[in-house]
């Protein structure tokens, strides 16, 4: 696939065959995001691939602290967005709740959405991607390159994924299941599996803002 078309057409998938990715494809996969530039190359990324019996365990117990709405405490704390980062936010919520059929007003309905992010969309694989604790905020930019990498790459396996903060949000559940040193900082999470082509919330694109609200020109 060619890298615009890869670009223009990637959307985060959020409902998966049950099919499991095999091993081989998910190492093809990650051997070509390793391509992806680092600051000095440093190449400050680590993976933890999930699958089989371990990611119904590691879905399963996410899920039930989510439903539990137990307390969240990611390594990295998320923000508080304030406009336009906020309305943009708020904007992209309200066109995938109508879109699902989810009303303002149902709470159980939008606990029930909210759960599902916790179980990984229900995809048969998950990526962790994780550095050293004690280590340059350099090391998180060189991350959000390689995960990129891997969401861009994905499609030419056949594979479609979804970036989720809501599967870094309880660590100490993830480092249990997946026996990660505390001296390793979970920076995301992905869900990577054959998108469900039928299910209606894989129709659902997010908007961007126009070029002429986030450019300036200098000289040209």
């Amino acid at each position: 696939m060619d890298i615009i078309e890869a670009i223009n057409s990637r959307y985060s998938v959020r409902a998966f065959k049950p099919d499991p990715v095999p091993r081989r494809a998910l190492e093809e996969l990650l051997t070509v995001a390793q391509r992806s530039p680092s600051w000095a190359n440093t190449q400050t990324w680590e993976f933890a691939v999930v699958g089989g019996e371990v990611m119904r365990e590691l879905r399963d117990t996410l899920a039930a602290r989510a439903f539990a709405q137990d307390d969240r405490n990611p390594d990295i704390p998320q923000p508080e967005w304030r406009p336009p980062f906020k309305d943009r936010r708020s904007e992209n919520g309200r066109r995938l709740y109508d879109l699902m059929g989810i009303k303002r007003d149902d709470i159980e309905a939008q606990l029930n959405w909210f759960v599902q992010m916790y179980r990984f969309f229900n995809a048969p694989n998950a990526i962790y991607i994780y550095t050293e604790r004690e280590i340059s905020n350099w090391a998180i930019l060189n991350i959000g390159l390689v995960a990129q990498t891997i969401s861009l790459a994905a499609p030419n396996f056949g594979l479609g994924s979804v970036m989720l903060a809501a599967g870094i949000s309880y660590p100490d559940t993830v480092r249990r299941i997946l026996n990660i040193p505390d001296s390793k900082q979970l920076v995301i999470s992905m869900a990577i599996g054959y998108p469900d082509t039928e299910a209606r919330v894989n129709t659902f694109r997010t908007h961007r803002v126009p070029l002429s609200e986030v450019c300036t020109w200098h000289g040209l």
